[in-house]
């Protein structure tokens, strides 16, 4: 049975009052996951980083200076933990979007958002003991300790081997001190308060095994919407878009019979009636006059071969049909039909490669290790990155 060893640390506090200098404006709790057959290179690992970078002292990413130097010295021991395989789960919440007076309490707020974070080790791990940096005061850490042990490791006869326990000094589990280092990192990235100029640098190097989820949870909308300047650009579209269509009618490119017949007719339309969408249903019933089996499928490889041959087609996100664009809402239309299939296509597949590395703490992942799946993995990190720009600017 894996057992895997989870280490717990946290950046920045539970106060509310964003107003006071040097509050920070996100709480970041961070996991970092190791199979307990890594353990021994871990520790050492550990103990060559702080020998190398602190004088022997325990890692503490707050002893790391601000200044361009002690950057190059946080990405230097970046680039040494990476020799280590290691997941990283974190969890960013912001601070100024919390509501509900609970939430100033400090135990309210570290007790909730504890919970939060650590039920997912329960549905991903049967054996798993969770190692973490003690905060507040004594009586709040036995509480806060009862509370996990009973709200989140769920422990009974068949999942025997869990525990969870706060570590009183770093020096007692070391490992937590890895912990500390990456979750000041993450805080560097993702707390805006207290970011780095070059967070994109860190962002680099712990992007392919770090997984991230704010609270409060939102959904992203990647819809276009033009804006006044883009529909003073409708007559450029208008031409480029008739023009790419002349372009193919001329018969200079190697298009079908049927390809053809299909944009005579679109182009027919676009100048008797530009604002028309064409159901699909009547461009079917026409080609049907010249090429009696014409199905839908067939229709939907004309208008990709006539969209890879340049031919502006637009198909509009909840409508169905086709037109030439006439204009910027035409375009965008037709980009958020795309988007509202491809970012969700590129989530799932990030959802399941998180759950392979996390379940087999870095064992399994396919988009890295495997050439063939680059490009997948290079447009799940910049869709990544992009999501997430505002913080890491």
């Amino acid at each position: 049975m894996q057992h895997v060893h989870i280490f717990l640390d946290e950046f920045g506090n539970a106060s509310l009052n964003l107003d006071k200098a040097g509050t920070f404006s996100h709480f970041v709790l961070t996991a970092v996951l190791l199979d307990e057959k890594k353990l021994e290179q871990a520790q050492l690992l550990r103990d060559t980083i702080s020998q190398r970078f602190f004088q022997g002292q325990p890692i503490k990413s707050s002893r790391i200076p601000n200044d361009e130097k002690g950057f190059r010295k946080r990405l230097e021991v970046l680039r040494e933990l990476r020799q280590l395989d290691f997941v990283v789960l974190g969890m960013v919440i912001n601070k100024s979007k919390l509501e509900g007076a609970g939430f100033d309490h400090n135990d309210v707020f570290y007790k909730y958002f504890n919970r939060i974070f650590l039920k997912q080790f329960p549905k991903n791990f049967t054996a798993f003991s969770i190692h973490a940096d003690q905060l507040g005061w004594p009586e709040f850490r036995r509480s806060l300790h009862h509370y996990i042990e009973t709200k989140v490791i769920q422990r009974d006869l068949f999942t025997p081997e869990r525990s969870y326990r706060l570590v009183e000094d770093k020096a007692e589990e070391p490992l937590v001190q890895l912990a500390d280092f990456l979750s000041g990192c993450l805080g560097k990235i993702y707390c805006t308060s207290h970011s780095h100029e070059k967070a994109s640098a860190l962002f680099d190097l712990l992007h392919d095994r770090t997984f991230i989820d704010f609270f409060p949870f939102e959904i992203t909308d990647y819809l276009l919407s033009p804006t006044p300047e883009d529909l003073q650009k409708n007559h450029l579209i208008r031409r480029i878009a008739s023009e790419s269509a002349q372009e193919a009618l001329s018969g200079r490119n190697s298009l079908s019979e049927e390809a053809l017949a299909v944009l005579q007719y679109l182009y027919l339309m676009f100048r008797t009636a530009p604002d028309r969408l064409i159901e699909k249903r009547e461009i079917i019933d026409k080609l049907k006059r010249r090429f009696p089996t014409f199905s839908e499928q067939q229709l939907r490889v004309c208008v990709q071969h006539l969209r890879d041959n340049g031919v502006l087609i637009a198909s509009i996100q909840g409508k169905s049909g086709y037109k030439l664009p006439d204009g910027v809402e035409d375009i965008a239309g037709f980009y958020n039909r795309y988007l509202n299939s491809i970012v969700p296509m590129l989530n799932r597949i990030h959802i399941c490669n998180r759950k392979l590395m996390v379940n087999s703490v870095q064992e399994v992942d396919l988009l890295e290790s495997n050439s063939a799946y680059s490009l997948l993995h290079e447009l799940i990190k910049t869709l990544d990155k992009e999501k997430h720009a505002p913080l890491i600017e």
